[in-house]
């Protein structure tokens, strides 16, 4: 199922926007080199929102657990 999350420039490299559908929500990241990535907005580990964590280069670091993952693929890098 395909979701509209807005227009492409809408948003801007290097912004975050919460996407709620129904009961699922999904953080959205438009990297600096203009790429867009979409994970689930709650961590696996905890349930923190994602859409609040640190972005550098493709990876998305959650704030409270320092628990890292890579936006170009969803894999956890750092955390069980």
């Amino acid at each position: 199922m395909w979701t509209r999350v807005g227009a492409l420039e809408s948003m801007k490299p290097g912004s975050t926007r919460l996407v709620k559908s129904g009961r699922l929500q999904a953080a959205v990241f438009r990297l600096e080199d203009g790429s867009l990535h979409a994970v689930d907005n709650r961590c696996p580990h905890e349930g923190y929102p994602l859409v609040q964590g640190d972005v550098d280069g493709c990876t998305l670091t959650c704030l409270w657990h320092n628990y890292k993952f890579d936006l170009r693929d969803g894999r956890c890098i750092k955390g069980d």
